[in-house]
């Protein structure tokens, strides 16, 4: 079962999902698969984080009546940077990953997929305001730039929460079971 973050929804569904037919090409293609390889957040990979993205910025877009096909394509590419950042050494005078890779998935996205100036403008510059340079064109940009954010924080806390609050969870147990007076 293919599943963004939080959700319930099975994407792989073809019959259930209009996301699914929107990106189903990309889900099975072999360089977006790729990403599977790598972490990004926490424990999370690449392609899972990507997955999130999409997933709802494909939501939110068409709840706002935005370019949901643009969305949830440039949101399943815009990582597509293809190496670990985690132990990625940049060259001397390259700049850190933060503020690299988006030109990177960029091109990568480029040279294997044709993308529209709207989902181009998208990858780009989801890293804003990181890159402040990069100001989003587009509202969908704008929706990418939250997006991702707010998934890398799912990503990153919620595991850490879960971690910290098993103690917790035991000590609730213990007392739960304890014989009443």
């Amino acid at each position: 079962m293919l599943k963004a973050i939080g959700s319930k929804v099975d994407l792989n569904d073809k019959e259930l999902t209009t996301y699914y037919h929107l990106v189903g090409d990309l889900l099975e293609n072999e360089l977006v698969l790729k990403m599977k390889e790598f972490k990004h957040h926490g424990e999370t990979t690449c392609f899972q984080h990507c997955l999130n993205v999409s997933y709802y910025n494909y939501r939110i877009c068409r709840f706002f009546s935005l370019n949901e096909r643009a969305a949830a394509r440039a949101g399943l590419l815009h990582d597509l940077f293809l190496y670990d950042w985690h132990t990625h050494k940049p060259a001397k005078g390259e700049r850190l990953h933060g503020f690299t890779h988006a030109h990177t998935a960029l091109m990568n996205v480029k040279e294997n997929f044709y993308i529209s100036d709207l989902e181009s403008d998208i990858i780009e510059k989801h890293m804003f305001p990181l890159n402040i340079t990069a100001l989003p064109k587009y509202r969908e940009t704008l929706v990418i730039v939250l997006v991702d954010k707010y998934c890398g924080l799912l990503e990153t806390v919620i595991p850490r929460l879960k971690k910290v609050c098993v103690p917790f969870r035991r000590i609730g147990a213990r007392l739960r079971k304890a014989p009443q007076e």
